[in-house]
């Protein structure tokens, strides 16, 4: 894997969880959804995660999407910072991409695990970096953004948890895992409005309307 740039969290690792079906979004998979400049929501989500201090990223996707491939080799980090993977058992759930990370995880001796997902185009880069900087000071085993008073997504995982997370089955993800673990989760307050998914033929349509910030 290539080395990380200088203003990163020497072996950290961010995962964007991009392999599942969009069964909910009828024919236009979401990850494809452009907002009201055309730019596709998956490239929204990487951007914010390749600008983060995550020293590497990568993008697990579904075995049966070029079209989503060829839109993460585009990206203009492919291949230094950012690497995708096929998720062959993607089919199994939201859990099959994050064994994959995990397994990732764990082969690289990654310091900490941030898991990101790929319809949540919203999340900023300094929200990402405030829970990677808090779980890499405290070494708290897990730091979530806080939802309405309780832990959601993105999370950093500490490799403490890394076992456990391959536990995990069916489509979901940490959700479990996060109740299981109850006080010792770390949260970080978050804005509601920048932690929605997009995931919805409604929620669609109100994306095309969105432009993205300045910058």
């Amino acid at each position: 894997m290539p080395p990380p740039q200088a203003d990163t969290l020497a072996g950290t690792l961010a995962i964007v969880l991009a392999a599942g079906k969009s069964s909910r979004t009828g024919a236009q998979h979401k990850l494809l959804a452009p907002d009201a400049s055309g730019c596709p929501m998956l490239v929204h989500t990487l951007r914010h995660t390749l600008h983060s201090a995550a020293a590497h990223v990568r993008v697990l996707l579904p075995p049966d999407r070029p079209d989503l491939a060829a839109l993460v080799h585009a990206m203009p980090d492919y291949g230094a910072r950012l690497s995708s993977q096929s998720v062959a058992d993607a089919a199994m759930g939201l859990s099959a991409s994050l064994h994959a990370g995990v397994r990732l995880a764990r082969s690289m001796r990654a310091t900490s695990l941030l898991v990101c997902l790929g319809d949540m185009p919203l999340v900023p880069t300094h929200l990402l970096d405030a829970l990677l900087y808090e779980q890499h000071t405290t070494q708290a085993p897990v730091v979530a953004a806080q939802r309405d008073g309780r832990p959601g997504n993105p999370v950093v995982w500490s490799p403490t948890l890394f076992e456990a997370l391959l536990e995990v089955t069916g489509d979901q993800g940490g959700r479990a895992l996060l109740r299981t673990l109850g006080p010792a989760v770390r949260l970080l307050p978050a804005s509601t409005a920048l932690l929605e998914d997009f995931d919805t033929p409604d929620r669609l349509a109100q994306f095309a309307r969105m432009l993205p910030p300045p910058g």
